[in-house]
C-alpha cells in the first residue's frame, strides 16, 4: 500500500473514531453530456485542408475564429505551442502552411 493511501485510511479512521460515524464512500454516477454539432467551417483558402487536418484534432473551428487577430509571429508561436506544449501532431513541414492559413483568416498585419 502506498504512503498516500495509507495516510488517507489512517485519517479516515481517526475521523470515524472521533465522530463515532462511519464515513461512506462517495457514490460514482456516470455523467453524460451531448455537445451540439460543429457548425463552423474553415473558410476556403490556401492551406485550408492542412489547417483543418492539424487543428481540428484538438479543438473546434470556432476556437480559431474566436481569437483576436494575431501577427505572423504570434500565430507561429501559437502553432508551436499547440505542437510542443499540448502535443498536437503537426509535422514540422506543415507548421508554416498552418500559420499562413491562419494569417489569411485572422491575421493582424
Amino acid at each position: 500500500m502506498n504512503k498516500r493511501l495509507r495516510l488517507i485510511l489512517v485519517m479516515a479512521g481517526m475521523l470515524t473514531a472521533s465522530t463515532g460515524q462511519v464515513l461512506a464512500a462517495p457514490s460514482a454516477t456516470e455523467a453524460k453530456i451531448t455537445l451540439p454539432p460543429e457548425q463552423a467551417r474553415f473558410k476556403p483558402g490556401p492551406g485550408m485542408e492542412t489547417a483543418a487536418r492539424n487543428c481540428m484534432i484538438c479543438h473546434s473551428v470556432d476556437y480559431i475564429y474566436m481569437q483576436p487577430p494575431l501577427t505572423r509571429e504570434q500565430w507561429h508561436a501559437e502553432v508551436v505551442k499547440m505542437k510542443k506544449v499540448f502535443g498536437a501532431p503537426i509535422p514540422d513541414n506543415e507548421v508554416d502552411t498552418v500559420v499562413d492559413y491562419l494569417m489569411s483568416q485572422n491575421g493582424k498585419k
